[in-house]
């Protein structure tokens, strides 16, 4: 379980490679778990065209792991790479969130609902008036239904949320060993105190937390980046990301409309 949430990681990391190659050249200018986070992005639109086209099945999403380990190892671009001594050691620190006795209280009403719906189908109209509650899902769900994989089913679903938690730690690990201000260093250390004492198990947070733990990469580049205009695009295409996962994030849209 451990080896597959590592392939995992650096499989979204070659997808966050491929979708920054189409917009910019400059990624050596990018921390290095904001890859995997632009790769969450692109695995959300992959989930969703297979949906309401073709339909997903274990041997599409066997491809579609395969196939981002490849982009990771095939983009030889230069960035600041992290050693995998050093990612495998992250995630032995944080491994234990995954290692849980339940699930949080929403996830059996409806969020395994909407992964087996869109795991087993394609689009289908109505389905809501099946279960209200697939109406209110988050669209990580398009993510969660890639990671159905044979043998192990559904045991892998919570792997992109872990993931999300798991690169916010990362990115503010990096930028505090990274930076050279010391406001900043103090602010990201700050908030990977809060992130691994608080939030020990994934029955705490499911879906509610993990939008807001983008939300600090958020306001980290609005407060410390806000004249690079780079840092500011990625906060939005970030912020985006934040709304599709959980729509109350909307309600800090006057912070974009302030930039």
């Amino acid at each position: 379980y451990f080896f597959l949430c590592l392939i995992y990681f650096y499989s979204i990391t070659g997808y966050g490679k491929l979708l920054v190659n189409f917009n910019t050249r400059k990624i050596n200018r990018f921390n290095f778990f904001e890859l995997s986070i632009f790769g969450i992005i692109f695995q959300l639109i992959i989930g969703y065209f297979i949906y309401i086209s073709i339909g997903t099945n274990f041997f599409i999403n066997v491809v579609i792991l395969i196939t981002g380990l490849v982009l990771y190892f095939l983009y030889k671009k230069e960035l600041n790479q992290v050693h995998i001594k050093y990612i495998i050691l992250l995630l032995l620190v944080t491994f234990t969130v995954l290692l849980i006795s339940k699930t949080h209280e929403d996830f059996k009403l409806y969020h395994l609902f909407s992964v087996n719906e869109i795991f087993n189908n394609q689009l289908r109209i109505g389905i809501t008036k099946l279960n209200l509650k697939f109406f209110t899902s988050s669209l990580l769900a398009y993510n969660q239904s890639l990671i159905v994989l044979p043998f192990f089913d559904y045991t892998l679903i919570h792997l992109p949320i872990f993931l999300i938690y798991f690169l916010t730690i990362g990115y503010f690990l990096f930028n505090c060993l990274d930076s050279t201000k010391n406001n900043e260093r103090f602010y990201s250390l700050l908030i990977v105190m809060v992130l691994l004492i608080k939030f020990n198990r994934l029955s705490e947070y499911g879906y509610d937390y993990i939008s807001h733990f983008l939300l600090l990469i958020v306001f980290h580049k609005i407060y410390f980046y806000f004249f690079k205009e780079e840092e500011l695009i990625k906060a939005l295409k970030i912020f985006i990301l934040c709304i599709l996962i959980k729509p109350i994030s909307l309600l800090f849209l006057p912070i974009t409309l302030y930039l």
